[in-house]
């Protein structure tokens, strides 16, 4: 696109603020600022105006971006622009298995199971995807005996072979459905500034009510998949399962919806307040699901 001239990049330039036309709701440009040139303003001007900065800047460029018709930002009457910052909160074991897994050749891609994406209507709602992934913990090769003493050459790595060739080490992991409250939010933090003086982002999260009533439950049922999964490979667990103390796959802070008062954008992307601009993809979704949003993301900007 770039070397056919249908795009033209700007790259080092940090938008900071979107103008209003004047005397209309429309946005008539958007102020830049290069870093090599921190004192210039480089004004775009354009029909539309699509913002795909993420979930984080988006939203805090419309927070920066208030002004004397727009007091709390830019698409922001509803005063949802930073609200509803979504994602997923997740449940992590470690466990040893008598299955072979090869630590080291795929760390970074899980085996994943969507068998519980549907709960039984009599049991606490619980919604999951499950993983697995190969893990090298406890089989990593040692400098030193458990008495302390130097191991080198075929003592090393004989040790090493009596540890590692005794089944495997697994870390498993379930994504769950992580409600976000109104009051999980970005708000702009003014004792973070960046080198223009800008307020930073502060990113607090908090689920609603009724996700925070099913914690409990929430953790005894992925428990017990646990130990269903490590039983099954004649394994055990070697700790309790622990719940994030963080939200992975950030999500949500331009939450889309039909009603302009509770939403920012619609379907499509489009600000109820402004019709020439749009944001698009992972801040415009009301809760974060439960598994990765990589592919919801990329269908929703293909609709924009």
């Amino acid at each position: 696109l770039i070397a056919a001239k249908q795009v033209t990049l700007h790259d080092r330039m940090l938008v900071r603020k979107l103008v209003l036309s004047e005397g209309r709701d429309t946005i008539a440009a958007a102020h830049g600022y290069h870093q090599e040139r921190p004192n210039e303003v480089m004004e775009y001007r354009a029909r539309l105006f699509v913002l795909a900065s993420g979930q984080c800047w988006s939203p805090h460029l419309l927070l920066l971006s208030a002004n004397s018709r727009f007091p709390n930002g830019i698409a922001n009457r509803s005063g949802t622009v930073g609200r509803y910052m979504a994602g997923h909160k997740f449940i992590s074991a470690q466990a040893t298995i008598d299955e072979e897994t090869f630590p080291g050749q795929n760390m970074t891609h899980s085996l994943i199971s969507r068998e519980y994406f549907r709960c039984a209507t009599n049991k606490p709602f619980v919604r999951h995807d499950t993983r697995v992934w190969e893990s090298s913990a406890g089989k990593e090769p040692r400098l030193r005996s458990t008495e302390g003493r130097l191991l080198l050459g075929d003592e090393l790595l004989n040790e090493w072979r009596s540890r590692a060739l005794k089944g495997s080490s697994v870390r498993l992991r379930t994504y769950y459905d992580s409600h976000p409250s109104a009051d999980s939010r970005l708000t702009l933090d003014p004792a973070s500034k960046n080198r223009y003086g800008d307020p930073m982002p502060k990113i607090e999260h908090q689920l609603d009510d009724a996700a925070t009533a099913r914690e409990g439950d929430t953790l005894a049922h992925c428990s017990g998949v646990f130990d269903r999964m490590v039983t099954a490979s004649n394994g055990r667990l070697t700790g309790k399962p622990t719940v994030s103390a963080y939200w992975d796959h950030p999500a949500g802070g331009c939450r889309m919806g039909f009603d302009p008062a509770s939403s920012v954008v619609d379907s499509y992307g489009r600000t109820h307040d402004h019709e020439n601009l749009f944001v698009i993809g992972a801040p415009t979704l009301p809760t974060g699901g439960c598994t990765n949003g990589t592919l919801t993301f990329v269908a929703l900007s293909l609709r924009s």
